[in-house]
């Protein structure tokens, strides 16, 4: 009896001996799996992201770049991580300082930057300015402006009107054009404003009457107000006194309306009460 009794003995110490290395072997697996899963949750990647704020359009130079490490788990969608992917090329939208550059806000030198300002449904079209009418060069890109036209409404009276056509227009670009004057090249300054196709067709009709100008609006300033225009008979027949709105003078007014009817070539404005 004695011998079974060693065997079973024997084979108890065996299966804890057994049973122990296999808890060790899994408790180390257990710590081996959680370490790498907090390495890989602070693992990080270098991304390049710009050392200072390069405007929209500016073509980028390495001195503007410069590689941080960021985490990888979080890195940004399409995100460069070498300084020459973006050197010399173009931005396409303005990237302010440590943001990181993605292939969206780069495009290549020898791509057109403008088609790419241009929203969805939009379009780019281009006015002639001059010191007065661009407001002495201080309308820039991204400022916002209301676009006035004067000109004869019925085509045979001498009476001129003022209207304002378009309002909260974007700039996208200023710049110059050449054309021929007196059989000579000159340069004249242009203003490229982001309208819709209906716009387009208002702004081109108006670029006929008399030099467009351009109001400089503020940029918090996204009101559209609606104004009669006034004739050079009203205007004339003023106390020069500058006009005061309805919240200025506490008074309630009736709104006017105006409706401005083309018939081929000829504008009619209708009062409406």
């Amino acid at each position: 009896m004695q011998k079974p009794t060693n065997m079973f003995l024997l084979a108890i110490l065996i299966g804890g001996l057994s049973a122990g290395l296999a808890y060790r072997h899994l408790n180390r697996l257990r710590t081996d799996i959680e370490a790498a899963r907090i390495a890989a949750a602070h693992a990080t990647v270098g991304v390049v992201v710009a050392s200072q704020t390069i405007p929209v359009g500016t073509s980028i130079e390495r001195a503007a770049l410069k590689i941080v490490p960021w985490p990888k788990e979080f890195q940004p969608d399409g995100a460069l991580h070498e300084v020459d992917a973006a050197v010399g090329k173009l931005a396409r939208a303005t990237i302010e300082k440590n943001q990181p550059l993605a292939e969206s806000l780069v495009v290549a030198q020898a791509t057109g930057l403008m088609p790419l300002l241009i929203s969805e449904g939009m379009r780019a079209m281009s006015v002639k300015v001059d010191n007065v009418t661009g407001v002495s060069g201080f309308i820039t890109p991204s400022s916002h402006v209301d676009v006035l036209v004067s000109g004869n409404p019925d085509g045979g009276s001498q009476e001129q009107r003022s209207k304002v056509i378009l309002q909260n227009i974007r700039v996208l670009a200023t710049g110059t054009s050449i054309e021929q004057r007196n059989d000579k090249p000159v340069e004249v300054p242009t203003v490229t404003l982001l309208v819709s196709p209906e716009d387009a067709e208002k702004l081109t009709l108006a670029t006929r009457q008399e030099p467009v100008r351009l109001a400089l609006r503020n940029y918090r300033d996204e009101d559209v107000v609606r104004t009669p225009g006034i004739s050079t008979h009203a205007l004339l027949s003023g106390d020069g006194r500058p006009a005061r709105s309805a919240s200025d003078t506490g008074e309630h007014v009736a709104p006017r309306y105006t409706v401005e009817i083309l018939l081929g070539e000829h504008l009619e404005v209708q009062k409406v009460l």
